[in-house]
């Protein structure tokens, strides 16, 4: 098993969400094909997913205050507006109605989606936002809420209708098997197809929205849809459509994607937990794929194919990652500081402001510790110096650079959950670091994860 697979199968195993670097992310060059960059709001606050915010129903959920964000941009209510919904961590879905205008979107307040006269929810617990996809995938004219989940890796059917969605179903291939995206590979390596994230393309023209997945272990594949039942013998499961098999013959069976980019992919071969959308973003005609991942950088994948038969070119980053790579980075900041981008990126492309023009939309997925107020000098000074003797202590402990000096080291550095000597320094370090800042939780609070703060936001890069 190489390092990278490693990896993974710890990560997997401990559900390790990682603390990073103790200074903020430095805020973002604006991108060459952007003249700006909004930080949507619910009211006067920016909106937060990982913020407790009963909402107009006073309803709340506890299992969704681990931050993560994944936002589509549909007109939910049919008033001609484009509202916001936004998919949770663990599974739930919100709406923020548009109670703007086409060209100046805003929100204030949300109700959660329901289907069926409950609460949508869908099996998600881990590391990203179930993010929503809405399509009409049945054919019947009213569009549908598709969703993925963290595990096993699920896609979930919320079955649109003139009353509402139905209750959720699993979609499944024509042997009624659940649409994973490494059957092959489970029991024994479930956490492979880990992180499902949904999108959908007419990749044959037929008419027929096909399912595109991404993963957390980097995969894209396609799975392409037949509509109603064509096939003798195989009848679609509760009205689903019939979707090719996991390997049944090379003409019906899942599809790498990768095998149709040039480079096989190039450096989105080596990303993770990718999160992909479909749009005309060169408006050239032909669909390309937009692709958000971990690190939190964003990917342009152009289509130089031609319709029903899609080629792609080496993708191209439209925005770089984030300050400590791999795992997002953990921000200090003072009370009432904007948090910057965070990475685990999930991506929609939707005209936000109405000019004709594709804008990017994002979630993300961001952590913070606030400084007490009234630090002096000499406590900054402090700190400072608890971070390089941390910084020194992952080199004796053998990490490999770049070292974040403030982060939850047991969970995403295995060797302090391993080595106990080295552990017991750096929670005494940890110590001298706490009184410096504000708590948000009444246990554990000799620990830094009484003092993170998670968080889930929406950006748009507003195209030039």
């Amino acid at each position: 098993m190489n390092s990278k697979s490693l990896k993974r199968t710890l990560s997997a195993g401990l559900c390790a969400v990682a603390v990073a670097s103790a200074a903020a992310a430095a805020p973002e060059e604006m991108p060459d094909w952007a003249v700006e960059v909004i930080q949507v709001k619910n009211g006067s606050k920016p909106l937060d997913a990982g913020a407790k915010d009963t909402g107009p129903q006073g309803r709340w959920f506890e299992q969704e205050e681990k931050g993560h964000a994944a936002p589509i941009f549909h007109d939910w209510d049919g008033d001609g507006l484009k509202d916001l919904i936004v998919g949770g961590f663990a599974g739930r879905f919100r709406v923020f109605k548009n109670i703007g205008t086409a060209d100046t979107p805003a929100f204030d307040g949300y109700e959660w989606l329901e289907a069926g006269s409950e609460v949508a929810h869908i099996r998600n617990f881990c590391c990203v936002a179930a993010g929503p996809r809405m399509v009409d995938i049945n054919d019947d004219g009213i569009d549908d809420l598709v969703a993925g989940t963290y595990s096993p890796g699920l896609i979930y059917w919320f079955e649109g209708s003139k009353d509402g969605l139905k209750p959720r179903q699993v979609l499944t291939d024509w042997d009624g098997i659940p649409v994973v995206t490494r059957l092959a590979d489970l029991p024994n390596a479930s956490y492979l197809a880990y992180g499902a994230k949904p999108a959908w393309m007419d990749w044959d023209a037929d008419g027929d929205p096909d399912l595109i997945i991404g993963n957390s272990h980097g995969d894209l594949v396609l799975r392409r849809n037949h509509g109603p039942a064509s096939f003798e013998g195989i009848t679609p499961v509760s009205g689903q459509p019939v979707f090719d098999s996991f390997a049944w013959s090379e003409a019906y069976s899942q599809i790498d994607l990768f095998t149709k980019i040039e480079d096989e992919g190039g450096a989105l071969k080596n990303e993770e937990y990718l999160s992909p959308t479909v749009a005309d973003w060169d408006g050239d005609g032909l669909e390309d794929l937009i692709i958000g991942v971990q690190s939190g950088a964003v990917y342009f994948v152009k289509n130089i194919g031609e319709e029903g038969e899609p080629t792609f070119a080496a993708p191209v980053q439209l925005l770089g990652p984030r300050a400590g790579g791999e795992f997002p980075p953990h921000q200090l900041v003072n009370e009432g500081d904007m948090v910057q981008r965070g990475s685990r990126i999930s991506v929609e492309v939707t005209d936000y402001n109405g000019d004709g023009k594709p804008d990017l939309m994002l979630g993300d997925y961001a952590l913070s510790l606030v400084l007490k107020p009234g630090l002096t000098s000499a406590d900054m000074k402090a700190i400072e110096d608890i971070k390089v003797r941390l910084v020194a202590l992952d080199k004796r402990a053998g990490l490999n650079p770049p070292y974040d000096p403030l982060r939850d080291r047991v969970k995403s550095a295995f060797v302090y959950y391993e080595n106990k000597e080295l552990a017991a320094e750096l929670r005494a370090l940890e110590g001298e670091l706490l009184p410096y800042l504000v708590p948000i939780k009444d246990e554990h609070q000799d620990r830094l994860i009484a003092y993170e703060r998670l968080h889930g936001h929406v950006w748009v890069y507003i195209r030039r």
